[in-house]
């Protein structure tokens, strides 16, 4: 509507009239605001004809499509279609799928769709694909709010949320000044046992904010929704703090609760894309709403259950969170909230892809036929089962799973029975490996450089910059060491592996072209000039003589990639191959975009569970034009994709799947807690550290045995499954004295001897069954301690402080 006689109503509007002069002020940077005062004085009609030009030109330069008012009332004998929403959060990455249930037609899983994330800050830029699982507390600006309110409208132009996640999170994070204290986290899955309120508060991300003042992290409408430690007040317990009990006011949001932020973000994106216009616009019944029925979410398959009920509770409470604050009933009976499922481990999810594939797809639904040719010749008649092991290459976690499958039913209308037979995980995975990569393949040619600019111990000076914390460093020196490793480190390494996954130990190709810096930053996306200055800065300190970061070129060494990654993950392959052995497994997967690696494929050759052809490697498994993310050979395109789409298989496969029956629901796991103790400094429970053995915590009537141990400082429980000394064990619990006054007062009394007990489940599905806390403490002299002198809490990293994606520490000795 160019001529103001069609608009003439709205520019009469003073909230928009001050709109248009503000807009005004802001095209003149340069002009001083006493010339730009005169000139609206001068012609106080140029602000409203520029916005009318400006609305010429879109009119002559683009040809509008009609408009077409479509009701979101449901219609009477014709229901909203229902979406099922299907998401993989991982360490690194997170992977979405929205399918739709189309009523009389059924289930086609060709109607699903991958979760895309708008751009808040480029509202122009959608990113699909698998995203990173980076969060960064930001507000969304949609133009002017403080006069959009005054057009009668307060929620006009407002993002309920207060978090980015994905590529967003990433640029912002990138662009932290450092001085503005904590904004985000590399991942919130990896601190989902760290419940503790943090001791500074969340500020927001200013990168692309009007106001350049970091402010706490406690505004829009979700800040009226939570406290201060992040927990929706709906949720609250009634004996708990009053405190707890009133909005958010100091956001001191507890690690763990940043996960209900980031789903609630993720959650709002999936409502937002499945009913946009665009959306709705590609698909059949465009003009039918569609509402959401089933979260769905993959859990890594080692993952601690007291971790897995932590995760539920958190995807609970984000569908809870944008309900309420889309002023949504949560129970409307006649469109009730989306149920929360998070029944289904990562690897498992992975064989439903490759059953799906083989049994619907390649035979036709003839899973007999199937089993009789995929299964071992034992010198026996075929008894109707499958063994299938994963082995499931993450970014925070190696994981192994070993499924039997079992048949019901004559001919080929049959049912697919699961049982589990052993699930293993290590915290040892594709992130690990990028830091090997960054100090081993990175930072040494960084070094040279240095060396050669004339600094004699060029290692030490990088230690300085990106290793630990320093006694009178200041924020701004930690935030850009953070920044190297956000900007510089991580990016090149990523690259050096991704050129690592065309490698053929066999063709002889001892090296690929050294790359120059600036190759590995294509387009817009070059390091800021302050973190660049940061190393060059310190160089020309030690005396370094025209030392330039951007002139250093990184030789792409294959066979010293290949030998990195081995170096790291033999010590998680050998034994999980091992238990493959073992069980005597038909088939063995491999999946996660890590085992693209070469090395990851041929450390399983050489340590050889089962026959060469047995092994499949997910990212050239061939799975057909239904894979929804399938490349030109129909070929798996990225393996972290398999979870995702596993996932929803599982969810759709006990009614909804032609040629593919499965009983989804027997996929429970269980506790892998058998033998409990003390952990030493390698994070090993050794004979003598033993506590409790042959633990049955799936019994729910399960008590631990009284039995004591000594506690002469903080220490770690873990836990592990085989009853042998050399078997990797995870931490489970932190227990150290509750307070610092606490150890000065007690340190005579030490060792005290300690007694545990189990926190009895609240029911027999709630999944919370590896739950300890303190029965008894007592001093050497056999005196009786008071047991809020300790504290025992949920702890699976070993360093509190942060993970190295957060804390920059590259240089770990």
């Amino acid at each position: 509507a160019p001529q103001q006689r069609a608009n003439h109503w709205l520019l009469r509007q003073g909230w928009m009239n001050q709109w248009l002069e503000e807009l005004f002020r802001e095209i003149h940077p340069r002009a001083t605001p006493e010339e730009i005062e005169n000139d609206i004085k001068q012609k106080p009609q140029e602000a409203t004809a520029r916005y009318l030009a400006f609305l010429g030109l879109l009119a002559d330069a683009i040809h509008f499509p009609p408009i077409k008012l479509v009701g979101d009332a449901e219609r009477p004998g014709r229901g909203a279609i229902e979406v099922d929403l299907v998401l993989d959060v991982g360490n690194s990455r997170t992977c979405g799928l929205l399918i739709e249930a189309a009523g009389e037609l059924g289930v086609n899983l060709n109607d699903s769709y991958e979760l895309a994330l708008r751009d808040l800050s480029h509202p122009e830029s959608v990113h699909a694909k698998p995203f990173e699982s980076r969060v960064e507390f930001a507000q969304a600006w949609f133009g002017k709010n403080h006069l959009s309110r005054l057009g009668g409208r307060a929620d006009a132009f407002v993002w309920p949320t207060m978090t980015r996640v994905g590529p967003e999170a990433t640029r912002l994070a990138s662009r932290r000044r450092g001085t503005e204290g904590n904004t985000g986290m590399s991942s919130p899955k990896r601190y989902l046992w760290d419940e503790e309120p943090q001791t500074r508060e969340w500020r927001f991300n200013v990168a692309y904010a009007q106001d350049q003042t970091a402010m706490p992290a406690a505004a829009g409408p979700m800040a009226q929704l939570v406290n201060q430690k992040g927990e929706p007040l709906h949720l609250v317990e009634p004996e708990a703090d009053s405190a707890d009990h009133l909005p958010v006011f100091e956001p001191l949001y507890s690690r763990s609760s940043i996960m209900t932020f980031v789903l609630t973000e993720i959650l709002l994106q999936a409502l937002t894309l499945m009913n946009s216009p665009q959306q709705r616009g590609r698909r059949a019944h465009a003009e039918t709403p569609r509402r959401l029925r089933r979260i769905v979410l993959t859990l890594p398959t080692g993952m601690p259950l007291a971790e897995r009920l932590i995760f539920r509770k958190r995807a609970e409470a984000a569908r809870d969170l944008v309900w309420m604050m889309l002023g949504w009933k949560l129970d409307d009976a006649a469109a009730p909230a989306p149920r929360v499922l998070t029944d289904w481990d990562e690897a498992s999810c992975t064989q439903l892809v490759y059953l799906y594939t083989e049994v619907a797809r390649n035979f036709g639904g003839d899973a007999r036929r199937f089993f009789q040719i995929a299964g071992k010749k034992r010198g026996k008649p075929a008894d109707g089962t499958l063994s299938i092991g994963s082995i499931d290459v993450g970014g925070g976690t190696t994981d192994l799973i070993i499924n039997n499958y079992r048949l019901e039913g004559a001919g080929t209308s049959v049912t697919l029975f699961p049982e589990q037979k052993f699930r293993e995980g290590f915290n040892v995975a594709g992130d690990d490996i990028l830091l090997r990569v960054v100090q081993g393949h990175v930072l040494p040619p960084i070094e040279a450089a240095l060396r050669a600019s004339g600094i004699a111990n060029p290692a030490d000076l990088m230690a300085e910059l990106v290793g630990g914390d320093r006694g009178g460093e200041d924020v701004i020196q930690r935030n850009l060491r953070q920044q190297f490793a956000l900007q510089i480190a991580q990016p090149i390494a990523l690259e050096l592996l991704r050129a690592g996954e065309t490698y053929d130990p066999t063709s002889g190709a001892l090296a690929a072209e050294p790359r120059p810096y600036d190759s590995f930053f294509p387009g817009g996306a070059k390091p800021s000039a302050e973190v660049v200055a940061f190393v060059n800065e310190a160089a020309r300190k030690r005396g370094a003589k025209d030392f330039d970061l951007k002139a250093t070129v990184f030789p792409v060494d294959l066979p010293g990639l290949d030998k990195t990654v081995r170096a790291e993950m033999a010590r998680v392959l050998a034994p999980l191959a091992e238990i493959v052995h073992a069980y005597d497994c038909d088939i063995l997967l491999l999946s996660g975009r890590p085992s693209r690696l070469p090395a990851i494929r041929s450390l399983l050759m050489e340590l050889l569970p089962l026959p060469p052809e047995r092994l499949i490697a997910l990212h050239e498994y061939r799975v057909g034009a239904w894979y929804p993310f399938r490349d030109a050979r129909l070929c798996v395109e990225d393996p972290k994709t398999t979870v995702a789409v596993g996932a929803m298989i599982a969810a759709l496969a006990q009614s909804q799947l032609p040629d593919f029956s499965f009983r989804s629901d027997l996929l429970r796991s269980k506790s892998i807690a058998k033998f409990i103790g003390k952990l030493d400094g390698g994070g090993r429970l050794q004979r003598e550290d033993l506590v409790y053995s042959d633990v049955d915590l799936d019994n729910r009537e399960y008590e631990l045995p009284e039995v004591a141990f000594e506690f002469r400082g903080p220490m770690w429980l873990g836990a592990r499954q085989l009853d042998l000394v050399r078997w990797p064990a995870a931490r489970l619990y932190a227990l150290e004295f509750a307070k610092p006054e606490f150890a000065e007062r007690h340190a005579r009394e030490t060792p005290f001897r300690i007694a545990l007990a189990r926190v009895k489940p609240k029911d027999k599905d709630s999944g919370d069954v590896e739950r300890f806390r303190l029965r008894q403490v007592t001093n050497r002299d056999g005196r009786a301690v008071a047991l809020d002198r300790l504290t025992l809490r949920l702890q699976t990293l070993p360093r509190r402080e942060g993970y190295w994606l957060d804390t920059g520490m590259l240089k770990t000795g």
